[in-house]
C-alpha cells in the first residue's frame, strides 16, 4: 500500500497542471482496466453525489463499492437547502420531496419537559426548503439506481479497494472482485468511504479529534399513529436525554442515549427497545413497527489534510461530526459539489494548482466550523448532572430574554452557511448588489423566460461557469476570458422586463432589486457560488484574479 509523493505539489500557486486526458491505457494484461480521469470509492450518498456530478459533464468515471446493495442504516436526518440545489442537478430532488418531511425546525427542552426554545432556519433563498426530514435509505436507493443506469458511470459494486500507488500522472487502485483483483488506473482519485476510510489511511492522513463518550442508540419505527408537528425534538431531562425526529407516511425516529454500564447488544433486543418506547412513546409496538435499531458513537474529527497528490477525501472520510446540529451529510455534499467542478476543470485543462489547493481551503474550515456546533449543540442536549442541568435551563431562558439573542438563536444562525470568500473568489470593488455576496451561495429567484415558463433560475445556468448580468443592454461587451472558460451567459432583467434569448425575467425582484441602468456582472462557478461582482471598468481586475486559478490560455485549442 505504498504511497509515492505527488509532483503536482508544486511551490508556484499558478503552475498549471498537465493532466493527460486521454492517455493509451497502461499494459499489464486483463487485469488492468483502461485509464479513467476520475476513480470514487466509496458508494455512499456522497460517493454517489460525486461519481453523478462527474459523469454528467461527460468526465470518464470509474466508482467503486464493496456492498452490492445500497445502504439501509440510521445515520442521517436532515438535509438542507443547498444539498437539494444539488440532488436537483442530479434529477432526483422531486422524488426525494415526496418522501420528505419539508420545511421543519427544532425545538429543545429542558428539566420538566419544559420548553426552553423552539428554532427554525432562516427562510431560503435558495429556491428549496431551508431544512428538511428525509430518509437516507431512500435517499441512497434513488442515488444508486441513476448510478447503476447511468452510461457514462462505470459502477463496480462488491469491489474493495486493497491498494493505492500515486504519482504526478495520477493514481493506480487495486480492487478486489470475489476472487479476482483488477487494477484501476485514473488521472484522479476521490476517496469517499466513509469515517474508517481505507483511502485516508492509505495516503497518510491523520485523522485529527476526539470521540464522544457517550453512546446512542438510534430507534426508527414505521407506523407512528400520532400527529406530529414538523420539528426535531430534543429533550434534555436530566435522566435519560432523548430526540425524536418525525417523518412522513408514520416514519418516527427516536434517540436514546446510553449509559456507560449500558450493554449495546442488549440495548438493541426487542425486548429492551420495547421497554424504551412503551408506554412513553407508543400505546403498542408491535415487531414490524421497529424497522431499524442500532448503537453509534459520535465523533469529532477532522481530516489534517483534504487533499494528498492526486487524491481527495470527501464526506465521513474528511470529518466526522456529532448529529446534533444535523450537518454530515450536508457538508459531504457541499464538498463533494465543490470537488468536482474543480476536478472538470483539470481534465479540461485549465486549472492551475492554486484551483486544487482551494478545495481544502474552502472546506475545510466550514466543516471543521459545524463539527465544533455539533459538540457545542450535543453538550447542552447530553447534560444529566442536576446543577448543569438546571443551570442550562436558566442560561437558556435568560439568554432568550435578549431580542437579538432571542433572534440568533429562533432563527439558527449558529448554523452558518459556507463562505468561499477565502478561495476562488475576487473581492468586490466598488460596485455592489444588495442580494449578492462574494463567497456566499447565489440567490435562486423565480424567473420567466421567452416561452413563458417560471422555473428557478438554476435551470437556465447549466453545469459550468456563468456570467450574470443584471441590468443594462443583454449583448453588453465582454472579455473573451468568458467565452474561453465556458462561461454561459444570461441576462436577468427586473419584474416586467420582457424576456428573450439568453434573457429572464424576475417575477419578484431579488437579484434585479436596487440596480441602476448600467450594467453589473456576477461570475457564478459551477457550484453555484458568486465568485465576482463587478462592472464593465472593473472586469480586467477580476479576469486576472480568476486567472490565477483557471488559466484559459492553457486550455486546448
Amino acid at each position: 500500500m505504498a504511497v509515492q509523493p505527488s509532483r503536482v505539489l508544486g511551490a508556484d500557486p499558478g503552475r498549471r497542471l498537465r493532466h493527460r486526458l486521454h492517455a493509451p491505457p497502461p499494459t499489464g494484461g486483463d487485469a488492468v482496466t483502461a485509464r479513467r480521469d476520475v476513480l470514487v470509492v466509496g458508494a455512499g450518498p456522497i460517493g454517489l453525489v460525486a461519481a453523478l456530478l462527474l459523469a454528467d459533464a461527460g468526465v470518464r468515471t470509474t466508482l467503486v463499492e464493496k456492498e452490492t446493495e445500497p445502504g439501509d442504516q440510521p445515520r442521517a436526518i436532515s438535509l438542507q437547502d443547498e444539498s437539494f440545489r444539488t440532488l436537483e442537478q442530479l434529477g432526483v430532488a422531486d422524488a426525494l420531496k415526496a418522501e420528505s418531511l419539508l420545511d421543519t425546525g427544532s425545538r429543545y427542552f429542558g428539566l420538566g419537559d419544559r420548553l426552553l426554545l423552539e428554532a427554525r432556519p432562516v427562510a431560503s433563498r435558495l429556491g428549496h426548503p431551508a431544512k428538511t426530514q428525509f430518509d437516507q435509505p431512500i435517499l441512497e436507493r434513488l442515488l444508486w439506481e441513476r448510478a447503476a443506469a447511468h452510461e457514462g458511470l462505470e459502477f463496480l459494486r462488491g469491489a474493495e479497494a486493497t491498494a493505492i500507488t500515486q504519482d504526478g500522472d495520477g493514481a493506480s487502485v487495486t480492487v478486489t472482485i470475489g476472487a479476482k483483483t483488477r487494477t484501476l488506473t485514473s488521472g484522479w482519485l476521490i476517496g469517499a468511504d466513509g469515517g474508517r476510510s481505507f483511502i485516508r489511511r492509505a495516503v497518510g492522513i491523520e485523522l485529527a479529534g476526539t470521540t464522544q463518550p457517550q453512546r446512542w442508540i438510534v430507534v426508527d419505527l414505521h407506523n407512528e399513529p400520532r400527529a406530529r408537528g414538523p420539528f426535531a425534538e430534543f429533550h434534555g431531562d436530566g435522566q435519560r436525554p432523548y430526540v425524536l425526529v418525525p417523518g412522513v407516511k408514520g416514519r418516527l425516529r427516536i434517540e436514546f442515549m446510553l449509559f456507560d454500564d449500558e450493554d449495546p447488544e442488549e440495548m438493541t433486543t426487542p425486548e429492551r427497545i420495547r421497554e424504551l418506547v412503551v408506554p412513553r412513546f407508543r400505546a403498542e409496538l408491535a415487531p414490524d413497527d421497529v424497522r431499524r435499531a442500532a448503537v453509534y458513537i459520535a465523533h469529532q474529527r477532522v481530516a489534517r489534510a483534504y487533499r494528498a497528490g492526486r487524491t481527495f477525501l470527501v464526506g465521513d472520510a474528511a470529518h466526522l461530526m456529532p448529529p446534533f446540529a444535523g450537518q454530515g451529510l450536508n457538508a459531504g455534499i457541499r464538498d463533494a459539489t465543490n470537488l468536482t467542478w474543480k476536478l472538470i476543470e483539470a481534465i479540461s485543462g485549465g486549472a492551475t494548482e492554486r484551483l486544487l489547493d482551494s478545495y481544502e481551503v474552502e472546506r475545510r474550515t466550514h466543516g471543521a466550523a459545524m463539527v465544533r456546533v455539533s459538540r457545542r449543540i450535543g453538550a447542552v442536549v447530553m447534560a444529566t448532572h442536576p446543577v448543569v442541568t438546571r443551570l442550562r435551563d436558566t442560561v437558556v431562558r435568560t439568554v432568550g430574554l435578549i431580542p437579538r439573542v432571542r433572534e440568533f438563536l429562533a432563527n439558527m444562525r449558529f448554523i452558518a452557511p459556507p463562505d468561499y470568500s477565502a478561495g476562488v473568489a475576487v473581492a468586490a470593488h466598488g460596485v455592489t448588489l444588495d442580494a449578492v455576496t462574494v463567497g456566499r451561495a447565489l440567490s435562486q429567484p423565480v424567473v420567466r423566460d421567452a416561452i413563458g415558463a417560471e422555473r428557478g433560475l438554476d435551470a437556465h445556468l447549466g453545469r459550468g461557469w456563468t456570467l450574470l448580468q443584471i441590468g443594462g443592454p443583454p449583448d453588453a461587451a465582454v472579455d473573451a476570458y468568458w467565452d474561453a472558460i465556458g462561461a454561459n451567459r444570461l441576462c436577468v432583467r427586473a419584474p416586467g422586463g420582457e424576456p428573450a434569448d439568453s434573457v429572464v425575467t424576475e417575477t419578484t425582484a431579488v437579484l434585479t432589486s436596487g440596480t441602476g441602468t448600467l450594467p453589473v456582472f456576477v461570475a457564478v462557478r459551477p457550484d453555484r457560488y458568486v465568485a465576482a461582482v463587478f462592472d464593465s471598468a472593473g472586469e480586467q481586475r477580476v479576469v486576472e484574479r480568476l486567472r490565477a486559478f483557471i488559466d484559459d490560455r492553457s486550455r486546448p485549442d
